[in-house]
């Protein structure tokens, strides 16, 4: 009989915490996407893949700075809701951003495992398709450039880039505007390694990966948003231009 409240006891400590619980020690709970909670990630799992700092630039000529796009890619085992999620640019600009939620009434947009989701400064550009839309992105031109990803909770998730450093790839020659793409390779790679990025490059693949580039800006606009970056055979590098 009285090994019932000891039961009962033992039952009570194993239990796990409640939300409340954890605001009171000042700790945050793991989200696990239930409901319309957001996804808390793991450090790494989740890559800043590409990023056109250069803005773009239109078959006619035409180069649009301010049509800035930074492309990430889930490599977690499940997928991701980073609604909410915190994107913070250092080096010579200092911003952050929230990633923005779904309009009220829709469901958020999720990152399946090993897909590629893009977010935008614009949708009138030559990305009229983003996956999320920020209007005051801003990246800057061949300065330096680090982006740090964050989950809700401000857990580090993503370094890519330096403070000090030039971007380590993509440029614009006059002709045309390359991306920083990060190597295709599921784990290693460090995203504030020069050695882990290339420009893009007129490789051919399988699948075409320019697709959500808009039809008038393909022959100068080199990038491969929201899709399998571009192979680079070379094995080099570039920091700040391809000329």
């Amino acid at each position: 009989m009285r090994a019932l409240p000891l039961l009962a006891l033992l039952a009570a400590c194993n239990a796990a915490p409640s939300e409340a619980d954890l605001a009171s020690a000042g700790q945050v709970g793991y989200r696990d996407g239930e409901g319309d909670t957001t996804n808390s990630g793991e450090r790494g799992c989740v890559k800043i893949s590409e990023v056109l700092w250069t803005g773009s630039m239109t078959d006619a000529g035409v180069l649009q700075k301010d049509d800035v796009f930074v492309e990430l890619r889930n490599e977690c085992d499940r997928p991701l809701n980073i609604s909410h999620w915190l994107l913070e640019l250092s080096g010579s600009i200092d911003r952050s951003w929230r990633i923005p939620g779904p309009p009220d009434g829709q469901a958020p947009r999720v990152i399946d495992v090993g897909e590629h989701a893009f977010i935008a400064r614009r949708s009138d550009g030559c990305f009229p398709d983003p996956d999320w839309v920020i209007p005051t992105l801003e990246l800057p031109f061949g300065d330096a450039l680090r982006l740090t990803l964050l989950d809700q909770d401000e857990r580090l998730i993503e370094p890519a880039g330096s403070r000090s450093m030039p971007p380590f790839a993509g440029g614009y020659d006059g002709v045309s505007v390359r991306a920083m793409e990060r190597l295709e390779i599921m784990f290693g790679g460090r995203g504030d390694e020069p050695s882990s990025w290339h420009f893009y490059t007129n490789a051919p693949v399988d699948v075409a990966n320019n697709d959500r580039v808009a039809a008038s800006c393909r022959q100068r606009t080199l990038a491969s948003p929201g899709r399998p970056n571009s192979p680079d055979y070379s094995g080099a590098f570039a920091a700040g231009s391809f000329e």
